[in-house]
């Protein structure tokens, strides 16, 4: 027969659990009264910014540069940090988006492989060899943008000749980019694709596709081939360097023409002339007064100052741009000069108009300078 607990063991454990719902009861109370202290019945944990990671996108345009392997990696004393390294590809926009640990240090993003149209030879697929960005971080964004372009590339090898991939160095480097480009935030815009039909006003981010595509019209200008891209960047950093940058202005305008022309659907080509003048590039570095060209004057050799007749481009210069012809033999008929103007303005979408005397080729701020018997340009001022 089954024995029942007595009564006194039927209180005690009634006792013991009416004990623990009044002690589980008080510790409730307690969890919210704390919390009723703290201004709600709810715990705000907020994650401490410093400690987040951070996004950098943009995208890799020389022309738009799909599949590119796009690596970031934090530096230390200039040097990449492998182990904070991460990669992805581009799209077939150029785009791309990374998230790195967070640090107050300079961000490195470099772009290989993949391929981009070509700019001046429409239906033309040119292989990617290396485009380099950069950039100093030292904030609360969660998210930056890091866009990657044959300039951003050009302020990376500057800044390495400067003092090395470091603060102030790289600004120093973007700062003489831009001033000599005539554009402005190189990192932050992202330059127009000339290829599309969009592009038509001249804003900062066309003015930036113009001049990032100027660099293959002006190796189209030069003879270049498109794969050749990396040797014209270093040449251009070099010129920048040695202070010469100016004597490409002339085919380098030439060359943005070039690719505006090839690429009659983007809404800029009907008035590539103007377009081509309007960006004002002019290297940064302002010509002197009088324009002096750089070949002295053989004895007995003159000097024609010939006019473009384009009233619009008169008006975008602030006067009539004109094309001096130095070292030309006593005796040449007009017309073998005004040829020799009329060929090298022709880029430009411009005829050659009447002579004009010596005097107006001086300090017209307006001009440059051509060597008739070679045909080179041999200074460039406004043209």
């Amino acid at each position: 027969m089954t024995r029942l607990p007595s009564s006194d063991a039927f209180r005690d454990a009634r006792d013991s659990s009416a004990l623990r719902a009044l002690r589980a009861a008080g510790l409730a109370l307690a969890v919210a009264t704390a919390l009723a202290g703290c201004g709600g019945g709810s715990v705000d944990v907020t994650p401490d910014p410093a400690t987040q990671p951070v996004t950098f996108a943009g995208a890799v345009t020389k022309g738009p540069v799909s599949g590119a392997r796009v690596c970031a990696s934090w530096l230390v004393d200039g040097a990449v940090d492998a182990a904070t390294t991460t990669c992805t590809d581009s799209g077939a926009d150029g785009a791309y988006a990374l998230t790195m640990p967070r640090r107050a240090a300079l961000l490195l993003v470099e772009a290989t492989q993949g391929a981009y149209a070509d700019e001046a030879d429409p239906g033309v697929r040119v292989p990617l060899s290396r485009l380099r960005g950069a950039l100093a971080f030292d904030g609360p964004e969660s998210r930056r943008d890091l866009q990657v372009s044959a300039l951003t590339e050009l302020a990376v090898v500057r800044a390495q000749a400067l003092g090395g991939l470091r603060a102030e160095p790289l600004a120093a480097a973007k700062a003489e980019v831009e001033r000599s480009f005539g554009v402005t935030g190189i990192e932050r815009i992202r330059p127009a694709d000339l290829t599309q039909p969009q592009v038509s006003g001249l804003d900062a981010t066309t003015r930036y596709g113009l001049v990032n595509a100027g660099v293959r019209g002006w190796m189209a200008e030069r003879g270049r081939p498109a794969a050749a891209l990396d040797a014209a960047l270093a040449e251009l950093a070099a010129r920048m360097a040695a202070g010469t940058l100016h004597e490409e202005l002339v085919a380098f305008r030439a060359g943005i023409r070039r690719v505006i022309v090839a690429n009659p659907g983007s809404g800029l080509a009907s008035n590539a002339s103007a377009w081509s003048q309007a960006i004002g590039l002019d290297f940064g570095r302002p010509p002197p007064t009088p324009v002096t060209p750089a070949l002295v004057e053989a004895a007995g050799s003159l000097r024609y100052a010939v006019p473009w007749a384009n009233p619009a481009l008169a008006q975008l210069t602030g006067g009539a741009p004109l094309a001096c012809v130095t070292n030309v033999p006593a005796g040449t008929a007009e017309d073998a000069v005004r040829a020799a103007a009329a060929a090298t303005v022709a880029p430009f979408g411009q005829t050659a108009a009447t002579l004009l005397p010596v005097a107006a080729c001086l300090g017209s701020g307006t001009a440059f300078t051509i060597d008739f018997p070679s045909g080179r340009v041999v200074s460039g001022d406004r043209g």
